[in-house]
């Protein structure tokens, strides 16, 4: 268990990261590490929701 950096709340990062394992990818084939997150799924969409908020509009050409 870990605690997540924003809000306090405890939660499980193995149980994450299985959630958001891509299910086309085979297991030998990831060469990346695998990055504990820090967040919890709520505050990380709270993140990206702002974050997609926060974008500036496309240009007319």
């Amino acid at each position: 268990m870990k605690r997540c950096i924003m809000c306090g709340k405890m939660f499980d990062p193995d149980q994450i990261v299985e959630e958001n394992k891509n299910p086309f990818l085979d297991d030998d084939d990831e060469d990346m590490p695998k990055k504990v997150p820090s967040f919890c799924q709520l505050c990380e969409a709270k993140i990206r929701h702002e974050a997609d908020e926060t974008k500036k509009p496309a240009k007319p050409m």
